[in-house]
């Protein structure tokens, strides 16, 4: 057996760089090569005196193998300090007056991005790509704060997330909640090892009591997972992984670059808002091609909002959904209540989910639930 040599080291990307997943590296043991067992004809020769000397120089090889860390901030108390961050859609101040009166119910000092507020002209964003980014590479390096929640979704998530440095973040982990366009955060700080929380935002939680009382829990301590009857289009089973996905247009959108979700034997949730079933299918159909489907180890459907199955393949969401999973043996857990419907409709809440954690995920003939696993 060679000697065993150990080393652990971490790169992780800079400002302004584009984003690059930190590489951890190990040295194993590796076995050295069997001696050559070849049989071969006994010559005669007169005997001689044979001085053997031990060789105890072996060359070692090295394998470069990473690994995820596991990272998990701590759980909030009253008179910590909470960020606001805002690196899609512009939001006016009115929209985010009653999300600042929760957070400060909470016992929270609540801080504000610097580029909140920044519209310029009719841009969408909230101030120039430059300033969204300045603004949040300051709130995630500032150890005051312990959590950042967004602000709204829409877009432009993803034109900040790849210029982010995460060092500090992932040295000194604060919770980052959101949903629909920061799913482009969720999945590059999940890649990462650390979680994150998929749920309400400070412009979308007025009159919703409910997903307001599911984020506390899970700021302040431990979210319990989620249980449903099960439905028709649950499908029976069980399995163990991590909870990972978000917005399905975000997933399909980054695939293929190097903030590609990482689904490997991942539960993977979903939700969309306003896509027509020819969308979906589109979607759905890159997951398959490109084997993330063979890759993970169960679904979670959320809300889709304002699904439209008259265009396109004219398929239901559940028929667009099997059509791409076919014979796969995972276990499906049927639309929970985590998605857009609440912004949609005001119809159902939006609960907070744990991403990047693992969770247990079973289904049978009367009940379809998830429970996570520290």
């Amino acid at each position: 057996m060679i000697l065993v040599l150990l080393a652990c080291g971490t790169v992780r990307g800079n400002a302004m760089r584009p984003y690059k997943a930190p590489a951890e590296y190990h040295i194993y043991e590796i076995e050295s090569p069997q001696a050559d067992t070849t049989v071969v004809e006994p010559v005669v020769v007169d005997t001689l005196a044979v001085e053997v000397v031990p060789v105890d120089t072996v060359q070692a090889e090295t394998v470069e193998v990473w690994t995820r860390p596991d990272i998990r901030p701590e759980p909030l108390r009253p008179g910590d300090t909470i960020g606001i961050f805002a690196i899609s859609n512009y939001a006016d101040s009115t929209a985010l007056k009653y999300g600042i009166s929760v957070f400060k119910n909470w016992g929270l000092n609540v801080k504000l991005a610097d580029n909140l507020f920044k519209r310029v002209g009719k841009s969408r964003y909230d101030g120039s790509v430059e300033e969204r980014i300045d603004a949040m590479q300051a709130m995630l390096d500032d150890p005051g704060i312990k959590a950042l929640i967004s602000v709204r979704g829409g877009y432009g998530a993803a034109l900040v997330t790849p210029y982010l440095d995460y060092s500090r973040l992932l040295d000194n982990p604060k919770w980052i909640v959101g949903y629909s366009d920061v799913t482009a955060l969720h999945i590059t700080l999940n890649n990462l090892g650390l979680e994150t929380i998929h749920g309400p935002m400070a412009t979308r939680i007025e009159g919703d009591t409910t997903s307001v009382a599911f984020l506390h829990e899970a700021l302040f301590g431990d979210a319990p997972g989620l249980t449903i009857p099960t439905n028709f289009y649950c499908r029976e089973g069980e399995a163990t992984g991590r909870l990972v996905g978000g917005n399905l247009s975000l997933i399909y959108s980054l695939q293929g670059t190097p903030m590609n979700l990482d689904m490997k034997d991942a539960i993977l949730f979903i939700e969309d808002v306003d896509e027509d079933s020819y969308a979906i299918d589109r979607m759905l159909q890159n997951l398959l091609l490109s084997g993330k489907l063979d890759e993970i180890a169960g679904i979670i459907v959320g809300q889709f909002s304002n699904f439209d199955d008259a265009k396109g393949m004219d398929l239901s969401l559940p028929a667009l959904i099997y059509s791409k999973i076919g014979n796969r043996q995972i276990p499906v857990m049927y639309q929970i209540d985590a998605g857009h419907e609440w912004n949609a409709h005001k119809s159902a809440p939006n609960y907070s989910l744990y991403l990047g954690r693992r969770i247990h995920l079973k289904v049978d003939r009367n009940r379809a639930s998830f429970e996570y696993i520290d």
